[in-house]
């Protein structure tokens, strides 16, 4: 049983709370697969492959890349042969640049000489090169480094160069070249699972893409390979969330495409659901275990919240009913000692687990060849390039995206088909807009333009502009005011294909962007945002410039029942943090335990009302959080009625299901 002694001093924890929102980076490269977890095996990739030493590999099973390349570092000072040395200073970076690490990669680069004994090993530093410059977003000094492919014999460091000039293209935001590149990258390599990974990349890419700017690349004469690739997202756009359209636009493009390289294997999985099967036998839960990082050097406190959010909901629901024994493991900051802390639970009679907390961790259970209870995570990955079972397996969190999806529900819920998005410039703003446009091309709407917001100025004016197509009808009117020779009155004219604004941005951004907005005579357009664009404060006169934003939260910020619901009160009353920034965390906790408590009624498809959203199990095993909505008038947050889209399809880059 627990020991709830220790969790009654919440002044203890009274520290402000910080979270870094971590985004694996949209640059990833597919050659080397995802991040190994630590403690499972490696990866059998041909990057992997030419890691020969024993060391080597177990460090990088360990997820230690740096102690790894360190190995090979030492082996080149030890080597007398100049060509050897060489190529162990090459791999030593090569690890690192390959699971993103450029800084501890430019350390290792550095240390190569400038004359290499074979142009293999001069090509493969001009790529290293390359991908130095792609990390510092300098897309144009990359491709500018790459060599020639055509006097390239090694078909890898072929596909590497592509993958690299790949990730330029996305940065310069070209999908046509992008496109290109990761075709010519499937062309050097014939392993079926990187071939998957690269589909994969290339789905993401179109599918992130609008429909007009589909329709323009349909244009481009680069072979068939390239022509049915965008005719294939240009179905899946069209059809929106209607499956049966779907499926036979599927049909007809595989008579016109039968030899595309997606054509059957990729193309049949975009309709094979995920196979997530809850493991329930009726019988109830005797004792759950919740695997957390308490004693966490960064996550410590977010941890706490959470547990004393789970413990508060274990109590109050123990005064209605028997409630199954509850333990906690702390599996600290190590991702490695994750899946240890997990059998050890098993071992220890736990048939529900609740945890872990972080991607790592996460990514380690999802990633087991076996996973033999019910298991509510507290963190979402994306599983489909890990090769574990995910049945009995719940992915739950507080993933921004989640807040992205049901603006976009809103959005065509409203009727409101046609979206432009301002995002803050962090890795918080490309979730949420990525999170946007998927939803909005899946429900058939559009996002015709993305503004990204400078971050070290409030003055949005020409991002807005350019959105609103302002910048084009000032450039009609000065030609025409040129062409006859007069002065002319004029009132500039907003493009009239947009009826809705996303804002993927922060609070002090939207203070900006809204008075903005409306000077620009986009005054009528509806505003929708996310919680981030909610005011931290209730200074009525300072939140006047955040009238009209509409935005999604959880219940527990925003209903004002909550005032009476027993558990909130418990919460704030012992735990004073539950009122500020660690408010959803508790929420979190508290549904995680409504969620194991509640199995069968989720595997039945039953909707749970949460504090965190309307709980609702997703075919892939996700909780789908349904949330309340504010809208900002006269300076105050004001409740408003949720207006949400027909059921949202699930996506990843290799399912679509109802």
């Amino acid at each position: 049983m627990i020991d709830l002694t220790s969790l009654r001093h919440p002044a203890r924890r009274r520290a402000r709370l910080t979270l870094v929102l971590l985004l694996t980076s949209a640059l990833a490269g597919i050659l080397t697969g995802c991040v190994t977890p630590a403690g499972a095996p490696l990866a059998d990739n041909p990057m992997n492959a030419r890691i020969t030493d024993p060391a080597a590999r177990r460090q990088l099973q360990l997820g230690q890349p740096v102690a790894a390349a360190d190995i090979y570092s030492k082996r080149a000072a030890r080597s007398r042969d100049p060509e050897q040395q060489q190529d162990y200073l090459l791999l030593a970076a090569e690890i690192l640049f390959d699971r993103n690490l450029g800084v501890e990669g430019e350390e290792r680069l550095a240390q190569v000489p400038a004359e290499l004994a074979t142009p293999e090993l001069t090509q493969r530093r001009d790529i290293l090169t390359a991908k130095s410059h792609v990390f510092k977003g300098d897309a144009e000094a990359a491709l500018a480094a790459l060599p020639d492919p055509e006097y390239m014999d090694n078909p890898f460091q072929r596909a590497r160069l592509y993958e690299t000039r790949a990730q330029a293209y996305n940065i310069l935001q070209d999908p046509d070249n992008e496109l290109i590149a990761r075709i010519e990258l499937e062309n050097q390599i014939n392993t079926p699972e990187i071939i998957q990974r690269g589909h994969e990349q290339i789905w993401q890419l179109l599918t992130s893409q609008s429909q007009a700017t589909l329709r323009s690349m349909t244009t481009n004469v680069r072979g068939d390979v390239y022509q049915g690739w965008i005719e294939l997202a240009l179905v899946h756009a069209s059809a929106g969330a209607d499956t049966d359209k779907q499926r036979s636009g599927i049909d007809l493009w595989q008579e016109r495409f039968p030899l595309h390289p997606a054509n059957p294997g990729f193309v049949t999985t975009l309709f094979t659901p995920n196979g997530f099967e809850m493991k329930t036998d009726g019988q109830p839960v005797s004792q759950v275990a919740v695997l957390l990082p308490l004693s966490g050097s960064s996550t410590a406190t977010v941890a706490a919240a959470i547990r004393d959010g789970i413990v508060a909901a274990y109590e109050e629901s123990g005064k209605s009913r028997a409630t199954p024994t509850l333990r906690f493991y702390d599996v600290g900051d190590n991702p490695g000692y994750v899946r240890t802390a997990y059998n050890n639970a098993i071992n220890d009679g736990a048939d529900a687990v609740i945890g872990p907390l972080r991607k790592e961790a996460v990514a380690a259970i999802v990633s087991q060849r076996e996973v033999p209870v019910p298991t509510i995570t507290l963190n979402t990955v994306e599983s489909s390039g890990l090769s574990g079972n995910t049945s009995n397996i719940i992915q739950f969190g507080l993933a921004p995206e989640d807040e992205a999806r049901a603006a976009a529900s809103r959005a065509i819920g409203l009727g409101l088909k046609n979206a432009i998005v301002l995002q803050s410039s962090d890795s918080r703003g490309d979730r949420e807009t990525r999170a946007f446009q998927d939803a909005m091309f899946l429900y058939g709407g559009d996002v015709v333009h993305v503004a990204v917001l400078p971050e070290d100025s409030y003055d949005y004016s020409e991002q807005i502009k350019e959105a609103l197509s302002i910048d084009k009808s000032d450039g009609r009117f000065r030609l025409l005011s040129s062409t006859i020779g007069e002065k002319l009155f004029f009132e500039p004219s907003i493009r009239n294909d947009v009826d809705v604004i996303f804002l993927a941005i922060t609070s002090e951004q939207a203070r900006s962007v809204r008075p903005q907005l409306d000077f620009f005579h986009a005054r009528d357009i509806t505003r929708l945002g996310t919680s981030r664009v909610a005011s931290l404060s209730d200074d009525q006169k300072n939140n006047q410039d955040l009238n009209s934003i509409a935005y999604p939260d959880a219940p527990w910020v925003l209903r004002e029942s909550m005032q009476k619901d027993p558990l909130y009160q418990s919460i704030r009353q012992n735990f004073p943090s539950a009122d500020g920034a660690y408010a959803k965390l508790y929420a979190l906790g508290a549904d995680a335990w409504q969620l194991v408590s509640n199995l069968d009624a989720l595997t039945r498809g039953e909707r749970l009302q949460g504090y965190t959203g309307a709980l609702e199990l997703s075919p892939e095993g996700h909780i789908r959080r349904y949330l309340d909505w504010a809208q900002y008038v006269d300076g105050i947050s004001t409740p408003v009625d949720s207006v949400d889209a027909p059921p949202l399809p699930s996506i990843r880059a290799g399912s679509i299901t109802n």
